[in-house]
Parts: structure tokens; C-alpha cells; sequence
């Protein structure tokens, strides 16, 4: 029976353990996690018939991988969409809330008469979007990389990179545009690109595709999935379901290290404070950062490739309120704020507007999200200064005055990958660099794809390699 040893007991390490559970032959499995809990960056509390997603709140629906696994482990009655009467998003400009466009596919306009009309953009700006099909089209060769913000500047205008592309892509990631790979964080861009010649035509195209299958199954899908009863009970479901994994929480790892050829321990000795686990393979599922540690004492020059990656660190603050102690109609999932406003905040999400099952009746939920490419510096107040922060933003930009009924801030150290221009590249060395060392698995959030369907898809792909299965880097587990 194979042994495996998963560091990490987020939503990556989860998916290897039950990948393995469901394969043809029983494996060993340990899950070492530093922490008290389980998750990672996906932690739910339920607090006075409120729930609170801390970290992410959603998965891409277009990725199927989150989903399958959703529904593998009895979710599939939970699974729960963006409400189709809150799907518009405000956008901050000149201290004022602006409805963005319709017809937006990931920042690129579709439908230019609603692009016409937006007081979002000068003329000049919506003139050089609507010759976007005219741009040459750029085929990426190799490692070739390009920023978003140099991606969308070339395909549509510096105006609509700055107000609309640059704070939605780059807040995804909690990063600057500037330095964001396109490749890495929105390949379906760069795909768009090379397939239609024109974004605008691509998104025109996707959209219609959404528009013929809404159609046919009376209504239009959302393009985010979440669960009814928050993003944690992914994580439950799935641990619960491991009935042969051992887990240990508050297992925090000091070292992984290999162990001489043939010796009957195994592959890999990993020391906790507690004890020391031997394995025939071991999978890092941590972030590049604490995988570059671990790695340092017998791959110097992994360690600092893993150490190369850049991560951010964010917070998140939750106000609630009575409905009627807040005069703008929240009416929207949110809005964005872009870097240009000079604000302390990077986005409002109007969490009871976006999602059904959040807030009870009479109550409203915001989050306001802080931190990110540099905005680290007002993670420096404490819990009470972050909140008093947010209440000032909402009562500049909102108009509330009352007290909010509770407040919670949740804080992610060093959470947020920066995957910065070359960075699948980078990965790529990374990864031939980890396959020779036989048993030794690298990966999850901010590796190859960012996000819970990729953190997921990675975990599975891990899973297959340890158990023999040939993956695409041509790499076999055992």
C-alpha cells in the first residue's frame, strides 16, 4: 500500500486525499495541517442567522472541477447561483458610484450602444474600443508573457485599462495589473485573442452562445457558484468523506527531507514539532512560499523558485445593518474601486444583494476588502481600526451613518499569489525541476491556475500522478 503524506489541509490537499480515496487501490493517507481547522483560505461562520465567507465566496462556474467535486461529495442540492436581479456591478469614478455597461465579459464591452452611453468614458475612449477588431492580433510563442494591464492597453485603450479592465482582472488577484501575467490569470483572454483576432468579437461571441443557452433552459446561468450554506461546508463535506485519511490539524511541518534509496521508511521523512511521518510520496499543497522552506534543506535551487513567486496579503471586513438604516438601494453585487481614486479600500461587496441565504430578513451584509499590491500598510491597524476604516468609506460612498449591528474582520496572511509576467514559465522549471525528485508533489492555489476549480484540478492531477496514472507533463507516480 502506498504511503502519502499531504502538507496542506486547504481545498488542494483536500481534493489529492479524496482523488486517492477514489481510486482502484486503498493508499496510506496522512494530512499534516498547521492550522487548528481545515480550509485554508475558505472559512465560513454562521453568526445570528448570518453567513459569512471570510475568504472566497464563489467558484467560476465555467470550471468544471469545483462543481464535480461539489456534487462527488453530496453537494449538489446546495449548489446555489448569484441572484439574476442583483448582476450589475457599480464602479467608483470621480468620488461617484457608476453603473458599469451592460454587456461586459470580463471587462470587455459587447453591446456598444450600452457602452455609448455610459458617462464611464469620453468619446475618444469609446471610439478606440470600437476598433478594437482592427488591432493586429499578437500569437504569444513559448514563454512569451505580456501584463494585463500592457494586454488590454494594446487590445482596447489605457482609459478603459485604468477605469474598468485593470481594477476587475487585477482585483481578482488582490494585484497590480502592472506586473499580472495575462497568461497566467486570464488565459481565456490571450485565447480569445488568437482565435477571433478581437476580444470584442470573442466576448460578442460567448455571450451570444450564453444568450441561445439561456434560452433554451429558461434563464441565464450565473457565471459564479457558491453554496447555500457557504463555501465551508465544501471543505466538511469532502473531509468527512476521507473515511480512511488520517487528518491532523495543528500539525505545523519544519522539514521535508528524503530519505537514503531503500530504505524500508519510505521515500520521505516529514518532521512535525510532534513526530516524524515517513512516506513513499509527499505533495505540498501549501503556498509557494512555505513549500520553498520546506524545500530548502535538500533543493536549494527549488526553494528559490518557489520563493521567486510573490504572495499579498489581504483582509476582509463584514458590517451588518438594518435595511432600513441604508438609503442607497444596493441593487448591485457590489462595486470596484480603482486604483486612480487614491481610496484605502479595493471593493464593496453587497453580500446580501449578491447571494440569497446570507442575511436574515431585514438585515443587510457588506464586505469591504482591504489590502492587496500595495495597500499592505493599512493591514497594520488592528481589527477596530480596519472596521472604523470601512465605516468611513461606506458613509463617504454609501451614506450610512448608523452603527452596524456587529462587525468581523478576517485577515489572510500572505494568501494572495501574484502570478506576475512570465509566471507559467517560471512553473514550468518549477515543475520539471520537482519531477526529479521521485514522490515529491508541488502545487495548488497560485501554482498553475488561481482559484478553488484550478486549486482542485491541481490536487486531482497530483492524486493521478501517485498513483501511476501518466499526466499531460508525462510524469508517473510510482
Amino acid at each position: 500500500m502506498k504511503r502519502v503524506v499531504i502538507v496542506g489541509g486547504g481545498i488542494a490537499g483536500l481534493a489529492v486525499a479524496h482523488a486517492l480515496e477514489k481510486g482502484p487501490e486503498p493508499c496510506n493517507v496522512t494530512i499534516l495541517e498547521a492550522s487548528s481547522r481545515l480550509g485554508g483560505n475558505i472559512v465560513t461562520v454562521r453568526y445570528g442567522g448570518f453567513t459569512i465567507d471570510g475568504g472566497p465566496d464563489s467558484w467560476v462556474a465555467s470550471k468544471p472541477h469545483a462543481a464535480r467535486l461539489a456534487l462527488a461529495v453530496g453537494l449538489g442540492d446546495e449548489l446555489i447561483g448569484t441572484r439574476p436581479d442583483t448582476r450589475k456591478v457599480y464602479l467608483l469614478w470621480k468620488k461617484k458610484l457608476h453603473v458599469m455597461p451592460e454587456g461586459l465579459v470580463l471587462g470587455i464591452p459587447t453591446e456598444f450602444r450600452a457602452f455609448a452611453a455610459s458617462d464611464l468614458f469620453g468619446f475618444d475612449t469609446k471610439l478606440r474600443a470600437l476598433l478594437e477588431p482592427l488591432i493586429p492580433a499578437r500569437h504569444f510563442q513559448g514563454d512569451e508573457d505580456e501584463s494585463i494591464a500592457s494586454f488590454i492597453t494594446r487590445r482596447l485603450g489605457s482609459d478603459l485599462c485604468e477605469r474598468l479592465a485593470g481594477p476587475l482582472l487585477g482585483g481578482i488577484f488582490a494585484g497590480d495589473p502592472e506586473s499580472l501575467s495575462v497568461r497566467a490569470c486570464v488565459p481565456q483572454l490571450v485565447e480569445a485573442e488568437a482565435t477571433y483576432g478581437s476580444l470584442v468579437l470573442a466576448m460578442r461571441a460567448l455571450r451570444a452562445r450564453r444568450r441561445a443557452q439561456a434560452a433554451s433552459e429558461e434563464g441565464e446561468k450565473s457565471a459564479f457558484l457558491s453554496l447555500e450554506r457557504g463555501m465551508g461546508d465544501l471543505v466538511t463535506h469532502v473531509a468527512h468523506r476521507l473515511r480512511d485519511a488520517e487528518i491532523k490539524t495543528s500539525h505545523a511541518v519544519r522539514k521535508v527531507s528524503p530519505l537514503p534509496k531503500g530504505d524500508p521508511r519510505g521515500a520521505w521523512a516529514v518532521e512535525t514539532n510532534e513526530e516524524t511521518t515517513c512516506a513513499d510520496y509527499v505533495a505540498l499543497t501549501v503556498p509557494a512560499h512555505a513549500s520553498s522552506r520546506l524545500v530548502a534543506g535538500f533543493d536549494p535551487e527549488l526553494s528559490n523558485m518557489l520563493g521567486d513567486v510573490g504572495y499579498v496579503s489581504t483582509a476582509t471586513v463584514f458590517l451588518a445593518y438594518r435595511t432600513h438604516d441604508i438609503r442607497h438601494p444596493l441593487n448591485a453585487v457590489g462595486f470596484l474601486v480603482p486604483k486612480s481614486e487614491n481610496r484605502p479600500i479595493l471593493a464593496c461587496t453587497f453580500v446580501s444583494s449578491k447571494w440569497e441565504h446570507r442575511a436574515p430578513s431585514g438585515q443587510v451584509l457588506l464586505r469591504v476588502f482591504f489590502g492587496g499590491a500595495g495597500a499592505e500598510g493599512y493591514l497594520g491597524r488592528d481589527d477596530d481600526g480596519l472596521i472604523r476604516l470601512a465605516r468611513e468609506q461606506l458613509h463617504d460612498l454609501l451614506g450610512i451613518e448608523n452603527e452596524p449591528s456587529f462587525s468581523k474582520v478576517f485577515r489572510f496572511d500572505k494568501a494572495s499569489p501574484q502570478p506576475a509576467v512570465g509566471h507559467l514559465g517560471r512553473m514550468r522549471r518549477v515543475m520539471e525541476r520537482v519531477a526529479t525528485w521521485p514522490g515529491l508533489e508541488v502545487g495548488g492555489n497560485g501554482y498553475v491556475g488561481t482559484g478553488i476549480p484550478d486549486s482542485i484540478k491541481q490536487g486531482e492531477e497530483m492524486a493521478a500522478r501517485i498513483r501511476g496514472v501518466t499526466s499531460s507533463t508525462g510524469r508517473r507516480g510510482g
